[in-house]
């Protein structure tokens, strides 16, 4: 329990006795954290019986760090493609390993040809904590068809049979 014991939280409009009817209640974990919580009666509105009751709870946002990764959508995967392809020629292949070192040593080659290419041709997406990460490019420009769409139907909004109508309809639903 937050409210201290015994703190009016209303005023009966018909007898003006103080009672209390409200409570508030919190976990054991968030109660460490309050750092007061009471009623406060010369702040109630003229309208109601009820006393406000304000709660100052120390909570502390702590900043998530951004982290960089790879835009795989604009990766220009053809001139990737060609690199790669050119670097794993360049690899002398061997038809069968003598032991496990020498098989760590060739994945350690191939994972270091494949990093190399995604340097190269993969850039690095500037991410934005408010970000919407589903969003494309594709449907930024299927939005901004359909918002040209619907001021032209807006502007025709008289001319009931005009089939920029039907054509907003169709966007808007396909959206």
């Amino acid at each position: 329990m937050a409210l201290p014991k015994d703190v009016a939280t209303l005023c009966a409009k018909g007898t003006g006795n103080l009672t209390r009817p409200d409570n508030v209640f919190v976990s054991a974990e968030l109660l460490d954290r309050f750092i007061s919580c009471d009623a406060y009666p010369h702040l109630t509105p003229g309208t109601t019986d009820h006393f406000p009751i304000i709660s100052e709870i120390d909570v502390v946002v702590q900043r998530t760090e951004t982290v960089d990764r790879w835009n795989w959508r604009a990766a220009n995967w053809e001139e990737m493609e060609k690199m790669l392809a050119a670097e794993l020629e360049a690899v002398e292949v061997v038809e069968g390993y003598a032991g496990v070192v020498e098989v760590e040593m060739a994945l350690e080659e191939l994972d270091g040809i494949i990093w190399r290419c995604v340097k190269e041709h993969v850039p690095i997406a500037k991410v934005s904590p408010h970000s919407k990460r589903w969003w494309t490019t594709e449907l930024s420009a299927f939005r901004k068809e359909r918002e040209k769409l619907a001021r032209k139907s807006f502007r025709q909004r008289n001319l009931q049979d005009s089939p920029i109508h039907e054509q907003y309809r169709v966007a808007r639903n396909s959206f």
